[in-house]
């Protein structure tokens, strides 16, 4: 059984991990470095060896207990990936020249992200970090929640006014409607835990129009909408869509999972 999180909520009770995490965690305890290590090589989010990111960040923090560098190593390469893989991609397209055209807002906006994390990772190395719990909670919601802040910022250096809306030119999304759509997430409430919100979840996903309905299960599944990085099964590459296309299902997708929630408890 791995040890409980340290943190605790506002209303003073513990965090937790998800029990899907639990399981998980009790399985890899006997496994050795060199399967943990073949484990880390499955990219597939649907095959059974893979690694929940939130599993593989406790390894990653537990290893602080042992004298293997190169233990640390393989782990904490595979989440580095985890992580630049939910990072917004560099390149935005051509130029009417054929140069490669390069958002200098999601350069900077993918360091800061990469620069926090790191940063957390090294003080939990010299002693517990109690913010890296609600990552081994929720390691997409937490990501998420740290590229939000860095595009903020990124988007105030360069001075720029955003609207609400997609960038005609770069189809690039702006911070206000990322936030929104972060808010609106029903797949990250805290409830997932309880046994009815989740039967009334997958009901309201199972209601879902199609082409909504698949974006929906491969974000449960882990999988990024795009990524920069070789080799990451994405949502736009799976279903073959533009991510402008994509992050509109997935709007959509949620806008009526919540109305079919709140309409249940109503």
């Amino acid at each position: 059984m791995p040890p409980p999180l340290r943190k605790i909520a506002q209303d003073g009770t513990p965090y937790r991990r998800r029990a899907g995490v639990e399981a998980v965690l009790d399985a890899l305890i006997s496994l050795s470095r060199s399967e943990l290590a073949e484990r880390c090589k499955t990219l597939d989010p649907t095959d059974p060896a893979y690694l929940p990111s939130e599993c593989l960040l406790h390894l990653v923090r537990t290893c602080r207990f042992d004298n293997s560098d190169r233990h640390f190593e393989v782990l904490y390469r595979t989440l580095r990936q985890r992580v630049l893989a939910r990072t917004p991609i560099a390149v935005i397209g051509r130029g009417s020249d054929g140069e490669v055209l390069i958002s200098q807002a999601r350069i900077n906006t993918t360091e800061a992200v990469m620069d926090r994390f790191q940063e957390l990772l090294m003080l939990d190395r010299t002693a517990y970090e109690d913010r890296l719990d609600y990552f081994e909670i929720n390691f997409d919601d937490a990501i998420a929640a740290l590229r939000l802040t860095a595009r903020k910022k990124a988007w105030k250096e360069e001075n720029r006014s955003v609207p609400m809306t997609y960038d005609d030119e770069t189809s690039e999304l702006n911070v206000e409607i990322e936030e929104a759509a972060a808010a609106q997430n029903p797949l990250s409430e805290p409830k997932l835990d309880d046994l009815g919100y989740r039967l009334r979840l997958d009901a309201a996903i199972d209601a879902l129009p199609e082409h909504q309905r698949r974006v929906v299960t491969l974000l449960r599944l882990g999988f990024p909408i795009d990524s920069k990085e070789a080799g990451v099964q994405t949502i736009v590459g799976t279903l073959g869509c533009a991510e402008k296309t994509v992050r509109n299902r997935r709007d959509k997708a949620y806008e009526a999972i919540r109305k079919a929630l709140e309409e249940e408890e109503s």
